[in-house]
């Protein structure tokens, strides 16, 4: 089993693609690994090189303090478990709870919503030139284009308004 930590100033960083290095840890808590984060650079290649980073290293669980929701739906999506952290304990503290079953993140939504991604209009403007697949970009696209069908029984009236059927 490994465990990565993304760490930033010898503590869990705050933020999992923020870390200035991601530490890998085997079972015994011993670092196998540690690697400068090629998430720094912030764009969808980037965060993607340090996901494929983590499957490289046959990673089994991931502690956070903070992390977005696509990146944790793309960790899960792997199989990779995650575990919430928090930065103000010792790497020997997080790793040892690394295996608590109520540390986990379970879903994508427990994640910080992106709103840099959806302002970009999502995957960097087009579907899949960045290589990160476009998925939240076609959700959001078929969402907003849903009609919406509202039959309603009597007028709604608001405070000096007044609609007619």
């Amino acid at each position: 089993m490994i465990i990565a930590l993304p760490i930033s100033r010898g503590r869990l960083a705050s933020h999992f693609t923020k870390a200035q290095q991601v530490h890998f840890y085997d079972e015994n808590h011993e670092l196998l690994l540690s690697i400068p984060n090629p998430a720094l650079g912030g764009n969808c290649q980037d965060k993607k090189a340090l996901l494929d980073a983590i499957r490289a290293q046959h990673t089994s669980i991931v502690v956070v303090q903070h992390i977005g929701e696509r990146m944790l739906g793309k960790l899960l999506d792997a199989g990779i478990s995650v575990s919430r952290g928090d930065n103000q304990l010792s790497i020997a503290t997080l790793l040892a709870q690394s295996k608590e079953v109520n540390l986990r993140l379970t879903q994508a939504s427990q994640g910080r919503a992106s709103l840099k991604h959806l302002a970009k209009g999502g995957c960097c403007g087009a579907k899949g030139s960045c290589g990160c697949g476009g998925k939240a970009t076609q959700t959001l696209l078929s969402m907003t284009q849903a009609q919406p069908s509202l039959t309603l029984a009597k007028p709604i009236a608001y405070s000096g308004f007044r609609l007619s059927k």
